[in-house]
């Protein structure tokens, strides 16, 4: 690597690591907070109950997430490799929403590394660091990489699988760089599944080597065999915990919305050319799509299509979940960086004076409104819940369980550092049997909340929040 390349390399890592710490030490109470709140319980229950991947548990034990009760936290998704990561970093630090969050941004600055390797094997010096410049600094990859949230390690990992998996095409007899391929295929699967969507530039890289005889290379069927056995068993061994596994069928074509206007309305308008990629960022990413295919043959377009795949099969989570599109910033950034490279050398029918400058307006404008649009993304809309969770890790017992409803959003029960339900899922004289006789609220002006306080012990109340331990005489009064 000469000299310049490593400064420009770095210096965009250290402006990727600078943008990150705006509102580092923001609580879990930001957007998507609920998918951060499950994460992060995980992680602390690793802490407070003993390491236990085989068996992970969060702190709702409401019916929520598939109607079954689940009286013992059960939280099967993915493999818990990620919060297994914040538990090592915690068991040194304590618990401490900053530490997690930056596992999430070191990990984010490991992957702009590899982004920029991968794409300069295929384009060159000068794509390559704009693809990890883009990477490094959309807003939306901004908020989304120090969020608590398992899809960053997801692409590191799948940017680590394509490089390693390269390496080990270029010299198929050194298993090391086999090895390490299963390792880090392995690894994405387990920590997001649905990184076996993006498996398809490795069947192309692959084919692109071998041809019609991929199917008869027996190394590859091992690389296939090795990288899905450990999901396969995950998911096996998760059957025996129904109560645990949250329902994931509304995310694939709830309301019947693939293909619909809908559709491509919110993914491609709202999402790409609005919030992700903006009205900057979206004709540098199609001028990149025109390019035609070099040195990297169709490399790119694989992953391209694998984006598209994804975004086609998890129509609805897509649509629902703006977090989703995690996995799709690698490529964006590709294109975009593409995108860009070619208004700088535009060919002579064109104006070569008017390329540099409109490229630089493109960039400017793509982290002007990008910003805009993830601004209020950082903010603690309802501040109350960090009080009252506060006052109530003070003031309640450790091992209590309480109801801190939420609309459903953990944030507000994980706040309590109590295990409990973050929803009224049943009457609360069943609460009161089964040992849940404390509720905390941050709907003080709700007149069921106030007629609790009226009638039961009120152990905490301030104008922001109340907290109540209840008995069955003060129910219904």
């Amino acid at each position: 690597m000469k000299k310049i390349e490593f400064l420009l390399l770095a210096a965009i890592l250290i402006l990727a690591f600078a943008l990150r710490l705006y509102k580092i030490n923001r609580p879990i109470a930001d957007w998507h907070s609920w998918r951060q709140a499950d994460t992060a319980a995980v992680a602390r229950n690793f802490i407070k109950d003993g390491f236990s991947p085989l068996i992970p548990k969060f702190d709702d034990m409401s019916t929520q997430a598939n109607g079954l009760d689940n009286p013992n936290r059960y939280r099967f998704v993915e493999f818990p490799i990620y919060n297994s990561l914040i538990a090592a970093v915690w068991s040194v630090t304590g618990i401490n929403v900053t530490y997690a969050r930056l596992v999430t941004v070191f990990i984010t600055l490991g992957s702009t590394i590899l982004l920029y390797f991968l794409v300069k094997h295929f384009s060159g010096v000068s794509a390559g660091l704009l693809a990890s410049f883009f990477f490094a600094a959309i807003p939306y990859n901004v908020f989304y990489s120090s969020a608590i949230l398992p899809g960053p390690l997801m692409v590191f990992a799948l940017l680590s699988l394509y490089l390693t998996f390269i390496r080990w095409l270029g010299n198929d007899k050194n298993w090391l760089w086999g090895a390490a391929s299963i390792f880090f295929a392995n690894l994405a699967i387990l920590t997001w599944p649905i990184a076996l969507f993006f498996m398809l530039p490795i069947a192309y890289l692959a084919f692109d080597k071998y041809g019609i005889k991929t199917f008869k290379t027996l190394p590859l069927w091992f690389f296939i065999a090795l990288s899905l056995l450990p999901f396969i068993a995950w998911r096996l061994w998760m059957a025996r915990f129904p109560e645990g596994i949250p329902n994931y069928r509304f995310l694939l074509n709830e309301g019947n919305i693939r293909f619909k206007g809908a559709f491509f309305r919110w993914l491609v308008v709202e999402r790409m050319g609005k919030l992700i990629l903006t009205v900057g960022g979206f004709p540098l990413f199609l001028l990149g799509l025109l390019q035609k295919p070099g040195r990297e043959k169709l490399f790119y377009l694989s992953l391209l299509a694998s984006a598209v795949l994804y975004f086609v099969v998890f129509a609805s989570g897509n649509i629902r979940h703006d977090y989703y599109q995690v996995p799709a910033i690698p490529v964006f950034a590709i294109f975009m960086a593409l995108g860009t490279k070619f208004l700088f050398n535009l060919p002579g029918s064109f104006n070569k004076f008017i390329g540099p400058p409109l490229a630089i307006a493109l960039v400017l404008g793509l982290f002007a409104f990008g910003y805009f649009e993830v601004k209020g993304y950082f903010w603690i809309n309802k501040p109350q819940i960090i009080k009252a969770g506060q006052a109530a890790d003070l003031l309640l017992p450790k091992n209590a369980t309480v109801i801190a409803p939420y609309n459903g959003d953990a944030a507000f029960l994980y706040q309590t550092n109590r295990r409990g339900y973050p929803i009224t899922d049943r009457s609360l004289e069943k609460f009161i049997d089964e040992g849940t006789k404390y509720l905390v609220s941050v709907d003080v002006g709700d007149a069921g909340i106030q007629n609790l306080a009226k009638h039961c012990k009120v152990i905490d109340q301030t104008r922001d929040y109340v907290i109540v331990e209840m008995f069955k005489d003060c129910i219904g009064k």
